[in-house]
Formats: C-alpha cells, structure tokens, sequence
C-alpha cells in the first residue's frame, strides 16, 4: 500500500502549537509502523541526487536527516508503504520517529529536519536584495552595553573605556551594575567560558525587535546567529531574555538610545563613507563564483574589536533563493582618532576590517574543494602560526584561511590603490597578522601577490597553483 502522509494536520498542529516558545514541540512518534519485507527501508530527500538504503537490523535507532527549509520533505519507503513527511516546524528543529518492523526486527527511524538560522519572507528579500546596510541596531546596542557593565568585557579587552560614549553609558547606567541579568553574566563569564558568552550574547539579539509596550520578541528574520553554551536557538540572548525585558524596562533604555540617535547616524554615516563595499563585493564576485544578495555592517561604538561574519539564506544552501552576509565590527572613530592618516588610507585601513570578514565566505568554500592540498601544505603547524594564535585557528584549514582572506585583502588593495597609498595599508595588514602570531604571512603575502600580478584567470581558478607555490615556505 503506498499513502502521502494522511497525518499531516497531526503534524502541522503539533508543530504550530507555538514556534516562538523557548521549548518548542521538536519530536513526535509517527502514529503507524511502516512494514518491510527484507529488513532494508528507503530515505530520500527533495534535494538529495540519491536515496539512501538503511537496514532495520544494525541498530534500534536510525538517525538520517537534513537541513529544514520551507516546501522541503523527506520521503520514506519499504516494499509494502510510502510516506512523505513535511517540514513544518520552521525554524526550529524537527524530529519525527517512525517505527519499522520486518520479520526479523524493529527499528526506529528518526527522521530529522535541523533548524534553520533565519526565515526570510519575500518581502524581505524583495527590499533586501543588492543593499548595503549601515546600521548601529537599538537591541544589538542594548546587548553591547549590558556586556560592557559586565565581567564579560573585563575580560574579553574588546571595550573602549574613556570614549565620550562609554562615560555617557557608565554615566548612565552605572547603577544598574547590580542587576540580575548583570550579576548572572558576570557569574558564567567568570566560570571560563567568557568569549561563548560573550558572542552568544550580543550577536544573538539581532533576533529580536521591539514591539508594542517596548516588549522585546523573537520576531525578526534572524533565528540563530552564534551556537554558544546554551544549546538554544537565540543563545544565550534567548536565554536570559526574560531578565533583558526587566533591564529595559528598569534603565528606561529606550530613552537613553533616543536621546543618542544623532550620534548614531553620524557613525552610520561616517562608516559608509570609510567603507566601499560595493567596490569589495564586485571585486570578489570577478574572483570566485559564490554570490550573495545583500551585506549588512552592524557596529557598536563600545566594540574595540573581535569581529565576525555569518551567512544566512532562504532554501537549501547549496542552491539558496537568497544569501545575506552580516558583519560585526567596530565603529570608525578609532580610525578617525588617527589624524595622520589620509582619507584614502583611513578607507584603506577600515575596508581591511570587513574585506576580512567579507572573503571568508568565499575563501571558506573554496579552501574546501582543496581541502588534501590544505592540510598537507600546513601539516606542520608551528611553521605557520605560534601556539597562540592555534589556541583559536586549530586547524590547517582554519589557519590557511587567515593568511588567504589577509593576503587577498592586499591584492585587492594593490591592485584598487596607489603605490604611495597601498605601502602604508598592505604595511599595517603584515605588522597585524604578524601580532596575531600568523608568522610567515609577509612570505605568503609576497607569493601570492607576484603569483597573480597580470593573471589571465581568476583566484578561485588559480587556487591549487596558489597552495602549490606556498610549498616554498619553509
């Protein structure tokens, strides 16, 4: 007997109970067994090239699953019954356990949807689609002033501290340092896992907007930005939001971010002129084949550093209807604080900071088609990085990405500035990398600029003559 699922409404009202709560419904039990005849069943999803063929007598439970996104389903069959099981839960997790009996044993399927990281609507990508944002948003600020009165800055260093703005912060919410939500921060920062905290916090609140009666909800088209500790969509933001919603309504923090929109926009401002994006973004589309819709640069003036870049989509990720690129990063006004420097250079420095971010999701996939090559060009380590920088870049992979993200930012940078100019940024990205512990990047960077000066091909086609020549470090 072959049926499509005749209990989907089972499954879509279980699923829809309530998709925003912290615990949302992630399992339910198929309500049949399915029946096979030679102990195998059949798995196929919608954008799978292949089925799988799993044996009901390995183990008592099967796990296969996929990645979740709306119109997707995972079809399951045996010789004798077919069903067709939708994803329903997004964004969340979605797991349904099926029973399969043969002869000579049952086992139970779980048949798995992973959740999804954002739910773009297509107005959404309708406005989004080829923009350039520039934005300082009011949660994600609130986030990094919570963090600031906290432990978690003490011990990250990622803070300015005698700022005109930080005063004004201290200034202002300086009593509020005993807090609930600050106390338990400081509690789990202190416990060592500080930088998990302190990601999970602050990016993950781009979940959330305010709405009515300055509520804060789970209501944006960001679902998960940072996976820390918590184990949670949203993150530690999620977790403690609860006592978020108390801080606001405590400090009147809606007050205090209106009464400094002026100086908001002036950095919004600033930062768009320090930061051609677009001329970046064409850059490395000519060089790679990976394309994205829309770069969003959200700063805070509170940040001094840790950067970071995630990727969202709409679909299946290897053929998604949408991609959109968010970057972390610091505010212009340490670049400013420069006088020194020119105009050009200030750009020059400040597009050093997202080019950075932006070319990972570029150089990250391409370094993974040339994975082998990778890891036998760092097999040795110590050669490429010192032991601090790999307490955070572990991996050959991970280290080759830094040099390549790094070294292309000067390509592009001799290759989009003037002599005089690209001396005294290409300079400043070799003393940098040179800090952070990557200790042959000015060999590499050398290589690889004379490697592609004139080239006739792009970077993503040269890349194995690239990993090759870099055999010569040693």
């Amino acid at each position: 007997m072959k049926y499509i699922l005749k209990h989907i409404q089972i499954l879509l009202a279980c699923f829809s109970l309530n998709v925003y709560s912290q615990n949302s419904l992630e399992i339910i039990q198929y309500p049949d067994t399915l029946f096979t005849t030679n102990d195998s069943f059949f798995v196929k999803g919608l954008v799978w090239e292949k089925e799988w063929i799993l044996a009901t007598t390995t183990s008592d439970t099967v796990d296969l699953g996929t990645d979740g996104f709306e119109g997707n389903n995972i079809m399951v069959w045996t010789q004798r019954d077919t069903i067709t099981i939708p994803y329903v839960n997004a964004p969340f997790e979605q797991k349904v356990l099926i029973p399969i009996a043969s002869k000579n044993d049952t086992t139970i399927y779980k048949l798995r949807f992973n959740a999804q990281s954002s739910k773009f609507s297509n107005s959404i990508i309708s406005d989004s689609r080829g923009k350039i944002v520039f934005q300082i948003p009011e949660i994600y600020e609130l986030a990094n002033i919570i963090l600031f009165l906290s432990d978690c800055s003490v011990l990250t260093k990622n803070h300015f501290e005698n700022s005109v703005y930080s005063k004004n912060v201290l200034n202002y919410f300086s009593k509020f340092k005993n807090h609930p939500l600050i106390q338990i921060l400081n509690k789990k920062c202190l416990n060592g896992n500080h930088w998990s905290i302190y990601y999970g916090f602050r990016e993950n609140s781009i979940c959330y907007k305010f709405e009515e009666n300055n509520l804060i909800e789970y209501a944006t088209q960001y679902k998960h930005v940072y996976s820390d500790n918590t184990y949670i969509q949203g993150g530690e933001f999620r977790n403690l939001v609860y006592l978020v919603q108390d801080f606001i309504n405590q400090s009147d923090y809606r007050s205090f971010f209106k009464s400094n929109s002026k100086y908001y926009k002036q950095l919004e401002t600033r930062q768009n002129e320090l930061q051609p994006i677009q001329n970046m973004w064409n850059w490395l589309e000519k060089e790679f084949p990976q394309k994205l819709d829309c770069y969003k640069i959200f700063f805070s003036p509170l940040i001094e550093g840790s950067h970071s870049t995630q990727k969202f989509y709409k679909g299946f990720f290897k053929k998604p209807e949408y991609q959109e690129c968010i970057m972390f990063i610091n505010s212009p006004e340490k670049i400013d604080a420069n006088v020194e420097y020119s105009e050009v250079v200030k750009k020059g420095l400040m597009s050093g900071i997202v080019f950075t971010e932006i070319d990972h999701n570029y150089v990250n996939p391409t370094s993974s088609e040339n994975f082998n090559a990778i890891k036998s060009l760092i097999s040795n380590k110590d050669i490429w990085a010192t032991k601090e920088a790999q307490e955070n870049y572990r991996s050959e992979y991970s280290i080759f990405n830094e040099y390549m993200t790094h070294s292309l930012f000067c390509l592009y940078v001799t290759e989009s500035y003037s002599e005089h100019d690209r001396i005294k940024i290409v300079n400043q990205r070799i003393k940098l990398m040179e800090r952070r512990g990557f200790i042959k990047f000015d060999q590499f960077n050398e290589k690889l600029i004379n490697k592609l000066k004139g080239r006739k091909m792009s970077v993503y086609e040269m890349y194995p003559e690239i990993i090759e020549i870099m055999k010569e470090i040693k």
